[in-house]
């Protein structure tokens, strides 16, 4: 209760950082709390900047990544603090005209082209390595509904001529490596069909159904390390070859199927000890079903260490639609180094939302050398998270299946979706997730400023972000989106307002 009711003053804080030692462990927890203190209090609406689109900070804080309106050109800035100086006393004077510069908090490191004519940046699609050296990019051409049968190519899937995977080191801009697919379909919105971990890089390829591993090695190489697909060890086709078979190959099913069939064959069969209802629940339970099996193909995919993939199987439909709730899909760990699928889920089980509610957080593994990107806030490390998911949960009793299944759309988890900024704490403020969130996606613009309010003292607001104009006046008529990105411990943001025809509104809120 003392730690509840501890002073909110900042210069009292830092005397008690002087006097008080944290508990073990619990030194960042500590010094994130002087952030109830230190907010972003002063915005600076509708600041000229150049015509681009705004991705996002490293989780280290060193650039903000943007890009063209063409989506040809990649540009990287510098966070900078807003300096000037004054005769009289700095609080009493109004900002000078050049704080409303863009280039006033962010210095320009370069600008490269990353596209050709017929390509496009997805400006989606950004992942940093650890370390923070290198960054990973995305281009292609435009997608093709119409595109015709190739052999090993899932039908229902679009075709996309060339996608291009560009390996950038942040420092200055050079392109180190690309990695080229053509004819193919990869997910590249919100970076969903790649998944970065530590060095390792897995993209998922949906029109030909394989998994391609990927090392980015110190020199800044792109290099394919495993390809899980049609064959899952390395000398599979070796050993078809060399008994004949290749040329039947087409009759086979993809090694990653037949991994999926057999262990949902041996789980059918175990579940009946009685020998005489054995071959009866087979028929009920696995051969009747059986084409459905067959039909599944891989959605998406994440590393939960260096040796396991977390796969997540669906229909075709769920695949390449936006929504993917109602859809029936299985949840896979795959094992690497074996190739055998270690267990399967499916997204409307009991037993995997419990692993979800309690260990959210091994579902996705931060950067170890983040100090920043360790404590985002989820219901596995943060009652308040737990306390919002549990509230939830009761509202939806009467269909408990659907929230599960509502809850499970959100896996595999998408790489880097969160941002770490310590003002998505659960534990230090309360905000309107409808409104704004730590998770990396746009929202519907909304005419009140968006309250942060402290936890600790539940009636008090910290601080207001209000995208769009001062003055608010807008076509209501209008569609307005606006997205957030957070430096990730400076008290530093951007809003940016984006409506049909109109130009794109950026604002800048500090702490003055």
């Amino acid at each position: 209760m003392v730690g509840f009711f501890r002073s909110g003053n900042l210069a009292t804080r830092v005397f008690d950082r002087q006097f008080l030692s944290p508990r073990p462990g619990a030194t960042v927890n500590t010094v994130r709390q002087f952030y109830e203190n230190l907010v972003p209090s002063y915005t600076i609406y509708d600041v000229e900047c150049p015509d681009y689109s705004f991705r996002k900070f490293t989780d280290d804080g060193k650039y903000l990544v943007a890009f063209s309106r063409n989506h040809q050109d990649l540009i990287v800035y510098r966070p900078i603090w807003l300096t000037f100086s004054c005769h009289e006393e700095c609080d009493s004077h109004d900002l000078p005209d050049q704080a409303r510069r863009f280039d006033s908090f962010f210095k320009q490191l370069y600008s490269i082209s990353l596209a050709s004519s017929n390509e496009y940046i997805c400006k989606d699609f950004f992942l940093y390595m650890e370390g923070h050296k290198y960054g990973l990019f995305a281009t292609s051409t435009a997608q093709s509904n119409d595109s015709s049968a190739t052999e090993g190519a899932i039908h229902g899937v679009p075709s996309i001529e060339k996608i291009t995977f560009y390996l950038v080191r942040l420092e200055d801009g050079a392109i180190l490596d690309e990695k080229a697919f053509c004819n193919d379909f990869i997910n590249l919105a919100h970076s969903i069909g790649a998944y970065l971990y530590e060095d390792l890089v897995c993209i998922v390829s949906l029109r030909y159904q394989t998994i391609h591993v990927l090392q980015i090695r110190d020199s800044g190489n792109l290099v394919e390390v495993r390809r899980i697909g049609a064959f899952c060890q390395e000398d599979d086709e070796l050993y078809l070859h060399s008994h004949g078979q290749a040329a039947q190959g087409s009759s086979f099913l993809p090694g990653i199927k037949q991994r999926l069939l057999s262990f949902i064959f041996r789980k059918t069969w175990n579940e009946e000890p009685d020998q005489t209802l054995r071959v009866q629940h087979l028929k009920k339970k696995f051969y009747f079903h059986f084409q459905d099996y067959v039909d599944l193909i891989i959605w998406k995919v994440q590393f939960l260490d260096r040796h396991h993939l977390f796969i997540k199987f669906g229909s075709v439909d769920g695949g390449v639609s936006r929504s993917t709730e109602q859809n029936l899909a299985f949840f896979a760990v795959y094992n690497m180094e074996t190739t055998e699928i270690v267990s399967l889920y499916q997204n409307s089980s009991e037993e995997l939302y419990s692993l979800f509610e309690h260990f959210y957080d091994h579902f996705h593994a931060n950067p170890q050398n983040s100090s920043h990107g360790n404590f985002i806030s989820s219901h596995s490390n943060s009652v308040h998270a737990l306390d919002q998911l549990r509230t939830i949960k009761n509202k939806a009793s009467s269909s408990p299946q659907q929230f599960v299944k509502k809850m499970m759309a959100s896996l595999p988890y998408t790489c880097q979706s969160q941002s770490p900024s310590p003002y998505f704490d659960l534990t230090l403020f309360r905000y309107d997730e409808k409104l704004i969130s730590a998770i990396d996606r746009h929202r519907n613009c909304t005419e009140h400023p968006i309250k942060f309010i402290s936890v600790r003292q539940p009636n008090v607001v910290k601080f207001k972000i209000k995208p769009g104009s001062d003055s608010g006046a807008s076509d209501s008529r209008a569609k307005r989106i606006s997205s957030f990105l957070f430096h990730p411990f400076f008290p530093l943001a951007l809003s940016i307002q984006q409506t049909y025809m109109q130009p794109t509104v950026v604002n800048v809120h500090f702490r003055r």
